[in-house]
Parts: structure tokens; C-alpha cells; sequence
């Protein structure tokens, strides 16, 4: 009892604590489901589509080489920003912020000079031609153009289109006190404004994105939001909450999914994306210079970013946009864009539910109540195979899930709590269960069957009970015929050989069967199933075993045979029913046994088969559990002796046994007519049954006995209310 107490004490506090870890989510555990989540990603990265209409334009090192260090003239951005319209861009965003002017405009070049105290030059010509922002501004404003806002401290530019919020405001978004945005007339030129501010886990790689940020006192988009929107035409994007929703978000606003014009996006409670990665994929990339390679119309160029929504970013190292993705140790921000952008248009979204972590509560809670009761029952292998089994499917769901359903599940802490409940609590077990067996064996071994101890040390309090205790057993009676015949003649040393060899062979069987051998009874063996230990499905195991054990008497009697003996066949009675079970005997010797009428039912039903021309018989509980693979084959109704009742006898076979239909359909018809008393519709299907051949039944026998039992109804017919039954007067 005391050990019980520790078990579910241990098992309680483990819980507690797995629970408080999944609910503040430290950064240890974090930093391992993330590892966990980051691995599924690597087994399972989203395949990349070629026909996908995002592209990405790369500033590398290459076109750093071919322009110049960076920044570039805007005059340059801006020929690029018409170079990708005319080749057929359907929008363009940049993954860039313009927050000062181009210093390499005529003006700005003009006072930077004469900030250093070189001669004054002249002003430019306004007639010339404008600034060079005013050129990119207007090659911005040709085109659905989206350029990028930063989390900052300065004021949030206009936005060309707002998000508007389903309910309150979700208290887990990510919120900024301000903006760094782009100069004025950029901004003022753009189609759209989006925020590229990537979240980074613990360890600083990119799992989620955020699609909407607090910036002061306004939602903004993101970049590929803002990308998708302009590029539908869409007038803004709608926030939908857990308040509007009627979602469970523990008691507070949670952001649910965002509407950008015809397309909702499944986000986690602070607005986050989760990303499926397709990683580095150099069919989405284009470079700079490839983009401005040769004057006019390129129709490669087309080919690439033709009805494209087309990301412009940069892969250079010394401008600082190197992220890392559970794909990619170094990979440029703008492809995380991309890859949102490609998951929104294909449709395909991981989603994290807000009720998984609820979930995942609860089944770390079950899992670790299975291994302690496991353990306070005194299981430590079932509690073994609890947490394995929770372990592993946690292990196996985790990624079943994501590949079946989109779905993330957290398995460190399911797959962590029950063993961290087993392994204390099976020591202590073990301890206690050590301390138990050597007083179990000090006290009964000088009268109690040495194959027994392990069974009774498993369970001593019930098993040593002089009470015993009742339960449902299947009990089989196994016979060898054949042995008088063989054993005429042979001395008694080959008598034992004989018999030995034939209990050997059958032993093996049952005990491969999960068997508990009862007694040895000559050339008989008892046994059963379902006790010492309860077993589900132990009449699917017993049945199962019959065949088994049939071929175990042929291999025995082949081996006979070989040595100049008559063969052998065996004879198996086999019941289902309750028996009292328990240490029988007196003080001196005591049998772990069982008792009752179901037992005494299976000893009758061995006999019987040498009278129906089976090898086994088994009762009507038995045959009404009949597992799948074998049929219980009705032979009779019989009142057996020492019983009150009429039980129905069957024989099981093979499914498959050939001709078994013919013969079940042609009993079931001459059993009818027999029950009815039409003797000769009963005569006429007993001897259509005669004629056919079953394995392992003798039609004739059986069809024998019933036409000698119609021909004794003939001359004294049976009363009125028979009801077909015979009585059986042998044992």
C-alpha cells in the first residue's frame, strides 16, 4: 500500500510539473520542441512547385560586382521596377526600406560636396529631369508596387489599405512603439505598405512569420499580405479573432485567421504564420544582373517572372539579411517571404490549433496515469509498454499529423512525462517486489510448485488466497489416442519415452500460447487460459492454439512412426465459462487449480469427439467467441452427463478448410429436419453428408450416428416437447 501511495504521489508531481513546462513554455523546452518540430521539417519539407507564380529577384554578390556597392542609385531601381512590369510582373515588393535619400541624386551629390567645403556648383536643372527618388517613386506608382515598414520608434506612414479586427485586439501580437518606413513620396507612391519584421525562436531561426504587427496605434500588414492583396486587387485585409469567432482562447482575444481578399490564412493566437519550408530553390531566383543582362524584350526574362508576384531582396552577405530556417543554416529574408507567399497561393497551411496544447495536457496527463496504475498493480512490463507505447505515439503522431493534416503537435512532453514516471517508480517496484520474492520463497517454497513461484510472487495476496476467486476461464482437456495400441508391448522405459515425447511436443504449444498448464494426467494434459493472469482474447488465443497443438501430436507421432511405433492423434476438449481458480490442496502440497462446471464441461467434450468423428470439441461459449479464421461447425445438442441442461457441441476448423461450406450448409439442413422430427428429409441430408470429405472430420461417423439415432426415433419417437437433444451417457 505504501508503495501504491509513492507510485501515484510521483506520478502526480511529474504531471504537475510537465504540465507547468507546456503551459510557461521555458526556454530549454522550447529550444527542444523546436529541434523536434525543425526535424519533422527536414523528413517532410513542402515540395516545391516550379509553376508556383512567386519570384524572387537577389541583389547578390554577382550584381554587387556588375553595379557597385550598395546602395544603388534609385534610378537603377527604378529602370529595374519597369524592366520587371514590362516583362509581365503582376506586382512587386520590396524587401528593402528607403528611409533617407539617394545620395547619389545631382542635388544630394551637391550637398554632400559642399558640406566638405568644395566650390559651389550649380543647382541642377529642374527641366533636366527629377530626382533620382522621384523617378524610383514614379516607377513605384506604374505598378502594384508594395514596399517595406519596419518595427521602430518613428511615426507609421499612411497605409494604402488598413486591417480591420473581427473583436478586440489579440493580446499576443507583435507590437511595435513605432515605424521605420521609407522617405514620404515612396511611400505616398506605393500600392501598399508592409512590415518585414521576421520572428526568430530562441535559437534565432525563422519557424513563423508574423502576418499582422501592432505599430503604435496601427495593424499593419505584412509583406506577402500586403503582395497578395495588391496583387488581387483586394481593398484590405479583416483580422478574425477567438471574441468573433466563438473559439476557446482562454479568456483572452486570440488572433484566429486573416481574410485578404478572396483567401483566408490560418494564423496561431499572435497572428503568426507557421512557414512549411521548401528551402533554397534556385528556380525561384533571379539575379539583378540577369534582370538588366541586355536591352529590350528578354523572353527568358518573361519566362521567369511573367505572372509572377516578384520579391526583390538581397543574398549578400555585408547586407545583413541572412536568416536561418529549420531547412537552411543561411538563407536571404526575402525567400521567407516567398515561401509564405507560395503556401497562402497553393492553399497549404500548417496550423497549430489553440486547443492543442490542451490536448497535449491531456494526454500527458493519461500517459502518465497509465505507467503508475500500471506500476501500483504491480506491472512494471505493462507500464514499460504504457510508456513506450505513449512515448511512441507521440513520436510517430507528431509527424503522421503534419503530413496527413498540416497539423503541429508537441510531442517532447507527452513522450517525455511517462518515463520520467516509469523509471523512478519501476525501481522502487523492483525494490519492493525483490524484498517480497525472497520472503515468498523463504516462506512456501518447501510446499508449493517451483514453476509456480513467479506467478505467485507477481500477484502473492491474491494468488495465495486460501479463498481463491472466480473468473472466466477457456479450459482445455488434451488427449493422445492411439495409446493403448502403441504402447502394447513396449517396456516401461519406453512407455515414459512415449508419453514424454508426445507431452513435450504439446507443452511447447500451449505454453507459446500464453497457456497455464494445470496437470499432467497420464497421457492427458489440463490446462487454461485467462488465469494466473487475465488475458483479452482468451478465447481467440485458445482457439488459435488448436492447430497448433494438432500439428505438435503429428510431429510427435512422425517421429514414432520413424522408429517402428503405431502413429498417434490427439483428442481436444476445449470450454469457456466460470470456474473458481486459486492454490487448492492441503497444508503440506498445494495445486494452483480450477474448479466448476465449465471445467467439468470440457473434460466431457474431449470425450465426445472420438463419438462424432472429430479431433476437437468445444462449448457452446466457446464457439460463440469463435475468432475470425475458423468456424464453429454445430454437431449436436446434448444433455452431457452431470449436467441439468442441454449445451450444443460444435467442432472448429480452418475457414479455408475446403469443402467445409458444402458440409456446414447439408448439417445445418439434416440437423433441421432431425430437430423436426422429418425423418426422411433427415435420412436423405445424412446421406448426402456421408458422401462428401472434410478434413479432420469424419463425415461418415457423424452421419452414421445420427441415422442410427433416426432409426431408434422411428421405432419409439421422442415426446412432444423434444427439442432434439440427446442424452449422453458416457463420460
Amino acid at each position: 500500500m505504501r508503495l501504491v501511495l509513492w507510485t501515484w504521489v510521483w506520478a502526480s508531481v511529474v504531471a504537475l510539473v510537465g504540465g507547468a513546462v507546456v503551459l510557461s513554455e521555458p526556454r530549454p523546452y522550447l529550444m527542444i520542441r523546436d529541434l523536434a518540430q525543425d526535424a519533422i521539417q527536414r523528413m517532410h519539407p513542402r515540395p516545391y512547385d516550379p509553376a508556383s507564380p512567386v519570384a524572387i529577384v537577389d541583389v547578390d554578390e554577382g550584381s554587387l560586382a556588375a553595379f557597385g556597392q550598395w546602395p544603388w542609385p534609385r534610378t537603377l531601381l527604378a529602370a529595374m521596377t519597369d524592366r520587371l512590369y514590362e516583362h509581365g510582373a503582376i506586382a512587386v515588393g520590396y524587401d528593402v526600406i528607403f528611409p533617407e535619400p539617394d545620395r547619389t541624386s545631382p542635388e544630394q551629390v551637391a550637398v554632400t560636396w559642399q558640406r566638405f567645403g568644395g566650390p559651389t556648383l550649380p543647382e541642377p536643372d529642374p527641366g533636366s529631369g527629377a530626382t533620382h527618388d522621384a523617378q524610383f517613386a514614379r516607377a513605384v506608382a506604374s505598378g502594384p508596387t508594395v514596399l517595406s515598414v519596419a518595427g521602430g520608434a518613428g511615426p507609421v506612414p499612411d497605409l494604402p489599405a488598413g486591417v480591420a479586427v473581427t473583436g478586440g485586439w489579440p493580446t499576443a501580437l507583435t507590437r511595435f512603439p513605432g515605424a521605420l518606413s521609407n522617405l514620404a513620396e515612396l511611400d505616398a507612391a506605393a500600392a501598399g505598405l508592409g512590415a518585414i519584421s521576421l520572428s526568430a525562436g530562441t535559437d534565432g531561426v525563422v519557424r513563423t512569420v508574423p502576418l499582422v504587427v501592432g505599430m503604435g496605434e496601427q495593424l499593419v500588414p505584412s509583406l506577402s499580405l500586403e503582395l497578395l492583396r495588391v496583387a488581387q486587387g483586394a481593398r484590405g485585409h479583416v483580422l478574425r479573432t477567438s471574441e468573433a469567432s466563438g473559439e476557446i482562447s482562454g479568456g483572452s482575444a486570440a488572433a484566429v485567421a486573416v481574410r485578404t481578399g478572396a483567401i483566408e490564412i490560418p494564423v496561431e493566437a499572435n497572428g503568426h504564420f507557421r512557414v512549411h519550408f521548401a528551402g533554397r530553390q534556385d528556380g525561384r531566383v533571379t539575379p539583378v544582373a540577369r534582370v538588366m543582362a541586355r536591352e529590350g524584350f528578354d523572353p527568358a526574362l518573361a519566362e521567369r517572372v511573367g505572372g509572377r508576384i516578384v520579391l526583390v531582396g538581397s543574398s549578400a552577405q555585408g547586407l545583413f539579411d541572412i536568416r536561418a530556417t529549420p531547412l537552411d543554416a543561411a538563407v536571404p529574408g526575402v525567400t521567407v517571404h516567398a515561401e509564405v507567399l507560395e503556401q497562402v497561393i497553393a492553399g497549404h497551411f500548417l496550423s497549430r490549433p489553440d486547443w492543442m496544447k490542451g490536448l497535449e495536457l491531456v494526454l500527458l496527463v493519461l500517459g502518465a496515469a497509465g505507467v503508475a496504475l500500471a506500476l501500483a498493480r504491480n506491472r512494471p512490463l505493462w507500464a514499460l509498454g504504457v510508456a513506450v507505447t505513449v512515448s511512441a505515439g507521440a513520436a510517430a503522431a507528431a509527424p503522421a499529423l503534419f503530413v496527413a493534416r498540416a497539423v503541429v503537435f508537441d510531442p517532447v512532453a507527452v513522450a517525455s512525462v511517462p518515463f520520467l514516471v516509469f523509471l523512478p517508480g519501476a525501481a522502487a517496484g523492483l525494490l519492493a517486489k525483490e524484498r517480497a520474492r525472497r520472503s515468498i520463497r523463504a516462506r512456501f517454497a518447501h510446499f508449493v510448485p517451483v514453476d509456480l513461484l513467479p506467478q505467485i510472487e507477481a500477484n502473492p495476496e491474491r494468488a495465495l488466497t486460501p479463498l481463491g476467486s472466480e473468473r472466466e476461464l477457456t479450459v482445455v482437456f488434451i488427449d493422445m489416442r492411439g495409446f493403448s495400441t502403441a504402447s502394447e508391448g513396449m517396456s516401461p522405459e519406453q512407455v515414459v519415452t512415449l508419453v514424454n515425447a508426445f507431452l513435450s511436443e504439446v507443452s511447447e504449444v500451449l505454453v507459446s500460447h500464453r497457456a497455464t498448464i494445470d496437470k499432467y494426467m497420464g497421457d492427458a494434459i489440463m490446462a487454461f487460459w485467462n488465469a494466473p493472469i487475465e488475458q483479452a482474447g482468451h478465447v481467440a488465443r485458445a482457439v488459435g492454439a488448436m492447430p497448433d497443438i494438432q500439428a505438435a501430436a503429428r510431429r510427435a507421432s512422425d517421429r514414432m512412426q520413424a522408429e517402428g511405433l503405431p502413429p498417434i492423434s490427439v483428442g481436444i476438449g476445449l470450454n469457456t465459462g466460470r470456474a473458481a481458480i486459486g492454490l487448492m490442496g492441503s497444508q503440506a502440497r498445494l495445486s494452483y487449480t480450477c474448479l466448476g462446471e465449465s471445467v467439468n464441461l470440457a473434460a466431457r467434450l474431449e470425450g465426445l469427439t472420438r463419438i462424432y468423428g472429430v479431433w476437437n470439441c468445444v462449448g457452446p461459449a466457446t464457439a460463440a467467441q469463435c475468432p475470425p479464421g475458423f468456424v464453429a461447425l454445430g454437431l449436436d445438442l446434448i444433455s452431457v452427463k452431470g449436467f441439468r441442461r442441454a449445451v450444443e457441441v460444435s467442432t472448429v476448423l480452418p475457414a479455408k478448410t475446403p469443402g467445409l461450406a458444402q458440409v456446414a450448409a447439408t448439417l445445418d439442413r439434416a440437423r433441421e429436419a432431425y430437430r423436426h422430427g422429418d425423418w426422411s428429409g433427415a435420412e436423405a441430408a445424412f446421406e448426402t453428408l456421408r458422401a462428401l470429405d472434410l478434413a479432420d472430420c469424419d463425415t461418415a461417423v457423424l452421419a452414421d450416428l445420427y441415422l442410427h439415432r433416426i432409426a431408434d426415433w422411428r421405432r419409439a419417437p421422442p415426446p412432444a416437447d423434444w427439442d432434439g437433444s440427446h442424452v449422453a451417457l458416457a463420460k
